[in-house]
C-alpha cells in the first residue's frame, strides 16, 4: 500500500487542478467530466489486481457501459450461450443414441368389423386379415424388404423336379396358450383347407396339393405339376389342432375362435368389447411372451371399428386412434392441421378396373360396345381427379412387373372413334326427345298387354291377383344428349362400385363418359362390408369398377383362368379363352422369365382385343399414423395387412444410451 500513496496523491492532485470551477462551468466543459471519468476507472484498477470482474460486481455491469456497449455485451453472451448450447447438443448427439423401451400401446382405426380371425378365411374382409397376420405365424413369411424368408420353419430343400418341397419347424415352438407346435398342426391346416366344407378361399390354390408327415417336426408337399410361386401361399397362418380338430369343418365359421383365436405369432388375443347390439366396438391385443423370436417393444395394439373412413378420421382428429387403416386422398385435406401425424405412402400390386358381367346385360356381350366404352374413357382425367395423379395408368392386369399392351391392340382414349364404332355397329342415335317417345311408347304397349290380359281372365272368369304397376317413365340425365338403340334394346349399363370415395369420384367420371356416346348408365353405391357376399360372390353385377390386389407374383391365374368362372373363383368378368388358359397355364409353370413374359404378352393383348374388362390405374397406398409411434419402416406391401409386418420394432417409449455401449 505505500508503493501506491504517491500514485493516488498524483490522481487526487491531478484531480483537484481546478478547485474554483462551479458546477455550471463543468457542465460547460464536458471534456473536463470525461477526463474525471478516465481517472476514476484507473484509480479502481489500481485496487484489484484481477482484471476480470466478480460475480457480484457484474451486477453494476450496466451501469458502467454505455448503450452501445450494453448491446455488444448483450450479443456476446447470447452467442456464447447458444454456442455453449450447440456444442452440448453435439456431444449428446454424437456419443448417445435412442432405443426402443418396452411400454406404451397404439390403438388403431380400421373400416368394418371383424368376423372371422383365422388365416384360412379372412382373405375376403381386411379387418380379419389385419388382426390374423398379428396372431398367426406361417411356415414362411415376408419380411420388411418383401423378400420370403422362414417363420415357423427353420429352412426348406426344393427337389430337382421341383414338385417337393420340404419343411423342418425350429425347436421349442408353442402356441399362445403354452401347448408344442408339431408337424401335426402344419398337416391339419392344408388338409382343413382343402376340405370343401371348411369353405376355405383358398381351396382352389392347394387343389391337387399332397401332405405328407416325415416326423415330429418335417412336412413335404407334392404338387402335381411345377408351380414356382408355391412358396409364397405358405405363408398362410397354422391352426393348432389341438384346438381346431374338435370342430367339425362344417362348424368352422361358427366357434367362437374365430374372435378369440389362439395363435403363434407375435400378438395374442386379449379382449373384446361390443355395444348393446352386438356389434364388436374394440379389439385388444398383448405382446405374446410364448412368440419364438423378439418380443414386441408395445405392450398393447388396440382396434376401434368404424363404419366409414368420415367417422375414422372425425376419431383420429380428436385422439380416439393414433392412427387409420387406411387414408383416402379426399380426407387428407381434413387433417392438414394435425401437426402429430405422419403419412405412409406404400406401392401396392393393386389395380383398379371395370369387370364386364355379359351373363348379366345383354348388350355388353356386342364387342364393339365393349370397345367403344374403353375408346371413351380418359384415364388421365381420372387419375387426376380421383388420386391427384397419385398412382399410374395401366393396360392390363399384370403387376407389379409392368407388360405393355402391344400398340396395335392398345385401346387410347378417343371419343370420335368410340361413337363411330358404334355408328357402325348399328347403334341408332336417339335424341333425348326420341328417347322419351321410346318410352311411352313402351309404357303404351306395356298398358295394352296389361288391359289384355285383364280381358282375357274376365272372359274365362277367373281372378288374377294384380301385380304392382311398373312405373316406366325413367328420368333423363340433364347432361346427355342422345342415347343410343339397336332394334328394340336401348344401350344401358348398371355400374357398380363400391362405398368408396375415390371409387364413387371414378364410377361417376366413367357414367359422364359413356354418356358422351349414348349410353344410359345407372350408378349402384354398395358397401364396402357387403360387396362381396352380395355382389361378387353371386357375380350380381353388369359392370363393377373393384380394385384387385394381386399378390407378389404377377401370376393373374386366379383372376382370368375360366377354371375360376364360379365362386370362390376370382374371375370376375367369366372370361373364358382356350388360348389365354393354356397361356396362363404356361407362364406359371416356368422359371424362365423370357418365356414367362413373351406368355403374358400373349394374354394382355388379348385381353385388350377381346376387352372383357377396362383397365384404368394403380394406386398407392396410405395410411397414417401418430409421429409418437415410431419403427415404421416399410414403403412397400403386397396385400394391406403387410403394413403390420414390422409390428415388432413399434415403439413409444424410448431411453437413451451411451453410444460406446452399444458399438
Amino acid at each position: 500500500m505505500l508503493k501506491k500513496i504517491p500514485l493516488i496523491n498524483k490522481l487526487i492532485k491531478s484531480s483537484s487542478d481546478n478547485p474554483t470551477a462551479t458546477s455550471g462551468e463543468q457542465a460547460e466543459k464536458p471534456a473536463g467530466f470525461l477526463q474525471q471519468k478516465e481517472l476514476d476507472k484507473k484509480l479502481v484498477y489500481t485496487l484489484n489486481k484481477k482484471k476480470i470482474p466478480t460475480l457480484k460486481q457484474l451486477k453494476y455491469l450496466p451501469k458502467v457501459l454505455d448503450k452501445k456497449q450494453q448491446l455488444i455485451a448483450g450479443g456476446l453472451l447470447v452467442l456464447i450461450i447458444v454456442s455453449l448450447g450447440a456444442i452440448l447438443v453435439n456431444f449428446f448427439n454424437r456419443n448417445f443414441v435412442a432405443l426402443p423401451k418396452p411400454g406404451g400401446e397404439y390403438t388403431i382405426g380400421l373400416i368394418g368389423a371383424p368376423q372371422y380371425i383365422n388365416p384360412l378365411l379372412s382373405q375376403t374382409n381386411d379387418v380379419d386379415a389385419d388382426i390374423a397376420r398379428l396372431v398367426f405365424s406361417g411356415l414362411v413369411k415376408y419380411n420388411n424388404e418383401l423378400q420370403l424368408e422362414v417363420d415357423l420353419a427353420s429352412g426348406w430343400q426344393i427337389s430337382e423336379d421341383q414338385k417337393n418341397y420340404l419343411f423342418t419347424l425350429k425347436d421349442n415352438l408353442k402356441w399362445q396358450d403354452g401347448q408344442p407346435i408339431t408337424a401335426d398342426d402344419v398337416i391339419f391346416t392344408f388338409q382343413s383347407i382343402k376340405d370343401p366344407e371348411f369353405k376355405s378361399p383358398l381351396l382352389i390354390s392347394f387343389r391337387g396339393v399332397e401332405i405328407e408327415k416325415v416326423d415330429e417336426k418335417t412336412v413335404r408337399f407334392v404338387l402335381p405339376e411345377i408351380y414356382p410361386s408355391f412358396l409364397d401361399l405358405l405363408t398362410v397362418g397354422i391352426l393348432p389342432s389341438h384346438i381346431w380338430g374338435e370342430i367339425p369343418p362344417v362348424n368352422a365359421n361358427l366357434t367362437e375362435y374365430n374372435l378369440k383365436p389362439i395363435g403363434s405369432g407375435p400378438w395374442k388375443f386379449k379382449s373384446l368389447a361390443k355395444d348393446r347390439l352386438g356389434n364388436i366396438k374394440s379389439y385388444t391385443l398383448v405382446a405374446n411372451e410364448n412368440y419364438y423370436a423378439q418380443r414386441p417393444y408395445l405392450e398393447k395394439i388396440n382396434f376401434k371399428f368404424y363404419p366409414d373412413f368420415e367417422t375414422a378420421v372425425a376419431a383420429l382428429k380428436n385422439h380416439s386412434t393414433n392412427g387409420i387403416s387406411f387414408l383416402p386422398k379426399d380426407f387428407k385435406s381434413q387433417l392438414g392441421a394435425q401437426k402429430n401425424l405422419k403419412y405412409y405412402s406404400l406401392s401396392l400390386p393393386q389395380y383398379t378396373a371395370i369387370f364386364f358381367n355379359q351373363k348379366q346385360n345383354e348388350s355388353l356381350k356386342d364387342k364393339n360396345v365393349r370397345k367403344a366404352l374403353a375408346l371413351s374413357i380418359n384415364k388421365e382425367e381420372i387419375l387426376n381427379k380421383t388420386l391427384q395423379l397419385d398412382g399410374k395408368i395401366i393396360d392390363g392386369p399384370i403387376l407389379p412387373v409392368d407388360i405393355q399392351t402391344s400398340p396395335d391392340k392398345a385401346l387410347s382414349f378417343n371419343l370420335d372413334q368410340a361413337n363411330k364404332t358404334l355408328d357402325d355397329a348399328g347403334w341408332q342415335k336417339l335424341t333425348a326427345e326420341q328417347y322419351q317417345a321410346y318410352l311411352a311408347e313402351k309404357e303404351q304397349k306395356a298398358q295394352a298387354e296389361k288391359e289384355k290380359t285383364t280381358a282375357g281372365a274376365e272372359n274365362n272368369n277367373t281372378t288374377t291377383q294384380a301385380e304392382p304397376e311398373e312405373n316406366l317413365e325413367e328420368e333423363v340425365s340433364s347432361a346427355q344428349t342422345f342415347y343410343r338403340k339397336k332394334s328394340d334394346t336401348i344401350l344401358e349399363i348398371n355400374l357398380t362400385t363400391v362405398n368408396q370415395s375415390e371409387n364413387i369420384k371414378a364410377a361417376k367420371l366413367v357414367q359422364q363418359a359413356w354418356e358422351k356416346i349414348g349410353a344410359k348408365v345407372s350408378l349402384q353405391i354398395v358397401e364396402g362390408s357387403k360387396i362381396s357376399r352380395d355382389t361378387i360372390k353371386p357375380r350380381n353385377y353388369q359392370a363393377l369398377l373393384f380394385g384387385i390386389i394381386v399378390g407378389s407374383d404377377p401370376d393373374p391365374y386366379a383372376f382370368w383362368h375360366s377354371s375360376q368362372i364360379q365362386d370362390p373363383g376370382l374371375n370376375l368378368t367369366s372370361f373364358a379363352n382356350r388360348d389365354t388358359d393354356a397361356w396362363l397355364q404356361e407362364a406359371r409353370k416356368t422359371n424362365d422369365w423370357e418365356k414367362k413374359t413373351a406368355a403374358y404378352q400373349k394374354f394382355q393383348d388379348t385381353l385388350a382385343s377381346e376387352t372383357p374388362a377396362i383397365f384404368l390405374y394403380k394406386p398407392t397406398y396410405t395410411y397414417v399414423a401418430d409421429q409418437k409411434i415410431k419403427g415404421i419402416g416399410l414403403d412397400r406391401i403386397i396385400v394391406p395387412a403387410d403394413r403390420l409386418n414390422d409390428s415388432t420394432e413399434w415403439y413409444v417409449k424410448v431411453k437413451w444410451s451411451w453410444q460406446k455401449t452399444i458399438r
